[in-house]
């Protein structure tokens, strides 16, 4: 009952009673059942709240702990129904080139109303989210890897129920959906209050996750593998690592080759929809642009990099007037060397490597007509699963983020705090 109590005090949404208490009662059934990848919940409660200033952040921990809420001075809820569902809202995913991004590690769950349901911690300033498996999404559409949904159902109205195109019989699969979808991999992250820290005086969250690429390869990775029409061993990479761990790596069927992660914020439009996009050249200069198509390319790190890592979107072209959004990826130790080997035991990183090939920044206005989506994409040469490890050692991708309110002045010399540029 302890949980029906947190749930009451922290639902932001204005939710008729009735699905208010079934999903509260869902949620406590699946906690207390033992720690499922995936259950059904609905993913417009907001089950925790973090406040920096004046600005309120809203996850669900039925759902992985994306966010589903961003309260706004004066513009309340800018996320609202648009963005409220599992495969959208504030999240981070995963999947790499060698399966055609259809292995797809999610932070949120399986699909919009099978979320994966992650006890969250609260601590002073901070949330946050206990390392758990992982759900692969549900291929997106295109690739039907799901024989059971004794869980929930697949978005594969054609098959009945009963089939897939993996190739793999599964008849008397022990674990059924569960194993289906239950990634090798486990989600940690925090979401923290960095307002008064660093002299920073604006509303600021930091967000920190990792991808551990945990469990050894098994049933839920080769539905993706050879034979499969998915797999492409044109894109297994010829050497992973860059400098640790020592030697040539080539990738295997195994390891996650050429990994894409991106993670992003999504806002409903019709809640809030600034003009303006606010950006800062490698040497300084304010770039302004109209927020009428998506942000042209270019990557944010290395050589004839052409932006800082800060996107800022806001209400005015005046750089000290109006109510702003800015994403800020820091060039800190942590995003320089994203790829790190772990000791399972200490949790002690052993090593880390800066195995990037690409970093950008991500602004769509228009994600659909409904929303739009702003964030960071990054490309890797991949992961070593942990065969190919010492003993006791795991690699995981991590990153850092920054989330920040203010005019567009006050949040570059906020972001200037936490790393200068």
């Amino acid at each position: 009952m302890v949980f029906l109590y947190e749930l009451s005090l922290n639902i932001t949404r204005s939710e008729s009673m009735n699905r208010i208490f079934f999903t509260a009662i869902l949620i406590m059934l699946v906690l207390n059942t033992g720690a499922q990848v995936i259950a059904f919940s609905d993913s417009r409660i907001t089950t925790h709240t973090l406040t920096s200033g004046d600005v309120v952040l809203g996850i669900s921990s039925a759902g992985g702990g994306y966010i589903n809420m961003i309260d706004l001075p004066g513009k309340g809820d800018i996320m609202d129904i648009a963005t409220d569902r599992y495969g959208r809202g504030g999240q981070s995913a995963m999947r790499d080139q060698l399966r055609s991004g259809k292995y797809n590690p999610t932070q949120a769950g399986f699909n919009e109303p099978l979320g994966t349901p992650s006890d969250i911690i609260i601590t002073g300033d901070s949330m946050v989210i206990s390392a758990r498996n992982c759900a692969l999404w549900h291929g997106d559409g295109k690739y039907d890897y799901i024989r059971w949904e004794n869980i929930g159902a697949d978005p594969y109205n054609s098959d009945g129920g009963n089939s897939d195109v993996d190739g793999i019989n599964e008849e008397n699969l022990e674990g059924k959906q569960l194993t289906e979808v239950g990634s090798e991999f486990d989600f940690y992250g925090i979401y923290e209050n960095y307002m008064g820290r660093n002299g920073i005086d604006i509303p600021c969250f930091r967000h920190y996750y990792e991808y551990r690429f945990i469990r050894t390869p098994g049933h839920c990775m080769s539905q993706f593998g050879p034979g499969t029409s998915v797999y492409n061993p044109n894109n297994l990479h010829a050497d992973i690592s860059t400098r640790y761990p020592d030697g040539t790596h080539a990738a295997t069927d195994s390891d996650m080759s050429y990994l894409v992660k991106v993670w992003s914020l999504r806002n409903d439009i019709s809640k809030w929809d600034p003009p303006y996009r606010h950006l800062i050249g490698r040497e300084g200069e304010w770039i302004l642009q109209d927020r009428t198509d998506d942000l042209a390319g270019g990557s944010v790190l290395g050589a004839g990099a052409a932006y800082q890592p800060l996107v800022i979107i806001g209400e005015s072209a005046d750089t000290n007037a109006g109510l702003s959004l800015g994403l800020y990826r820091p060039e800190t130790d942590i995003n320089l060397y994203t790829t790190a080997g772990v000791n399972e035991s200490t949790g002690a990183i052993e090593y880390k490597d800066d195995r990037a090939l690409v970093v950008r920044m991500l602004e769509q206005p228009r994600r659909i007509p409904s929303m739009g989506k702003y964030g960071f994409y990054l490309q890797t040469r991949g992961l070593l699963n942990r065969q190919r490890t010492d003993p006791g050692v795991y690699e995981m991708v991590r990153s850092e983020f920054y989330m920040l309110v203010g005019t567009p002045y006050e949040i570059r010399e906020a972001a200037k705090k936490i790393h200068d540029f």
